[in-house]
């Protein structure tokens, strides 16, 4: 089947290798006529730049690392730019339909943030493709803009009473990344936001992460409500001391605390409700999270409470690492030291997220 976007003709492939990319860009799941191909063996394409583009969104466009296409096209890393229409030689796990060029007529309510939310580009690139920009944002105006077709797509389709908005699209691996149109988590019951500036993440993420406080809500009935840390800033990048939390799929929860306990309190493994943290991560297993962290001393913790609560074992075995050691690729809580204090959640990638990386054993990248 052929799916055809401003004389585009795109094959839709459905992905093979589900192990590695069930998470990624799927066209059973995407909302949208246009797919990707996913080859059986990677293989060699060639890219033609189009004006905005990164090295890094053209690597994650195609599944693989920007050290990876450099080296492949021996392009140093002190090089940032190049040139509009530059051939690249890429070796690529996935095939998605390049970048199209659209005009767009500006009306009169737009703005430059409005109209790059609506095609799925990041406002200061959508000044850029329109250099100079000054004094163009007026009605009857006509801008160049130049999309990822799944993209667009994908938000042309939105229902109008879809409650988190679509746009918000990862770039890149969680590490070597960034975020586009970035969606805040918005306000709700059972759960405080600490970092209002730093919430924000993809789509994908915000609706999945709503969903899982939601079924933790109705499964655990507790008064105190989830302390929700930081995820991304609105555009994504570097954030403080963070590795990851670059394109608004990582997400810091504070580890619920015993009733009674107070918050002044140091936070011990004592003092944690253990049982809230089970529900939590059991309602996580429901939704699109891929990986979620924990210290393996907590885990013991963690296993030993649930396990005196009357938890079947292979149940346990389904959510946490331990006992399996901390290497152990078992459970959707796996070790990563230093996470005493706080979960880290990663969502997966949304499945019209064509530059999203996702991160398995060809990309190495810790939280």
């Amino acid at each position: 089947m052929l799916a055809v976007l401003a004389g585009l003709a795109i094959a839709v492939v459905a992905p093979v290798d589900t192990e590695t990319w069930h998470h990624t860009i799927d066209p059973a799941r995407c909302d949208s006529p246009l797919a990707v191909e996913y080859p059986r063996l990677t293989r060699w394409v060639h890219h033609h730049m189009v004006p905005g583009e990164t090295l890094g969104e053209i690597a994650g466009r195609y599944g693989l690392r920007e050290a990876d296409l450099r080296a492949h096209n021996g392009i140093s890393a002190s090089t940032e730019k190049l040139r509009k229409g530059t051939r690249l030689e890429i070796k690529a796990r996935r095939v998605p339909p390049v970048r199209a060029r659209v005009e767009y007529t500006v009306a009169a309510d737009d703005t430059w943030l409005s109209i790059s939310r609506r095609h799925g580009v990041d406002a200061k690139e959508l000044r850029a493709y329109n250099w100079p920009w000054k004094g163009k944002m007026h009605e009857g105006a006509v801008l160049t803009i130049w999309v990822d077709p799944i993209a667009m797509a994908w938000i042309a389709a939105a229902p109008p009473d879809e409650p988190i908005r679509r746009g918000g699209l990862g770039v890149g691996a969680p590490d070597a990344g960034h975020l586009v149109g970035g969606v805040s988590i918005p306000p709700g019951e059972g759960y405080e936001l600490r970092f209002e500036d730093s919430a924000y993440g993809t789509s994908h993420a915000v609706a999945e992460l709503v969903r899982a406080l939601g079924l933790y809500r109705a499964a655990a009935n507790r008064e105190a409500p989830l302390g929700l840390g930081s995820m991304s800033r609105p555009r994504g990048g570097p954030l403080g001391g963070h590795r990851s939390h670059q394109t608004g799929r990582d997400l810091d929860i504070v580890l619920p605390r015993k009733p009674g306990v107070p918050g002044w309190l140091p936070l011990t493994p004592r003092r944690v409700d253990w049982l809230a943290v089970w529900d939590l991560a059991v309602a996580l297993s429901q939704v699109d999270a891929s990986v979620v962290y924990l210290d393996y001393a907590l885990q013991r913790e963690l296993y030993r409470a649930v396990k005196a609560a009357g938890m079947a074992p292979e149940e346990i075995g389904r959510i946490v690492q331990y006992p399996r050691g901390h290497a152990a690729h078992r459970g959707l809580i796996r070790h990563e030291p230093g996470h005493t204090e706080h979960l880290h959640v990663r969502f997966g990638c949304g499945p019209c997220e064509s530059e999203c990386i996702e991160l398995g054993a060809w990309a190495v990248a810790a939280p």
